[in-house]
């Protein structure tokens, strides 16, 4: 009996999600459906994120880097985007030069 408060939060814990895991999942799927969008069907490829913000709670700007294989004896196409996410859908993309610099922060402080 004196067990049940340990376990039910220990409970809690394993079933109830995180707001980090409910959220990348949702992320990692719009990202990886932009990045097939854009390159040919059946081709090889991945994507890495860069930075991200999240200033407003439901929208994220996302840089990221892909890169698509055509073949072993080739070199790889890389690009870079600016992906914007609003409430979990994909609502803009910029293609952006690889060197940019870039800062998805908001340098303005709400008063």
């Amino acid at each position: 009996m004196r067990y049940l408060p340990i376990t039910a939060f220990l409970l809690a814990l394993t079933l109830g999600p995180t707001v980090s895991e409910s959220a990348q999942p949702a992320v990692s799927s719009v990202i990886d459906q932009f990045v097939s969008q854009i390159y040919p069907k059946g081709s090889r490829y991945f994507w890495v994120i860069n930075d991200t913000t999240s200033d407003v709670s439901n929208e994220i700007i996302v840089d990221i880097n892909t890169e698509l294989q055509v073949n072993s004896e080739e070199d790889p196409q890389t690009n870079r985007f600016l992906l914007l996410l609003v409430k979990g859908r994909l609502i803009g993309a910029q293609q952006i030069p690889l060197g940019a610099n870039v800062n998805c922060h908001n340098d303005e402080k709400e008063i």
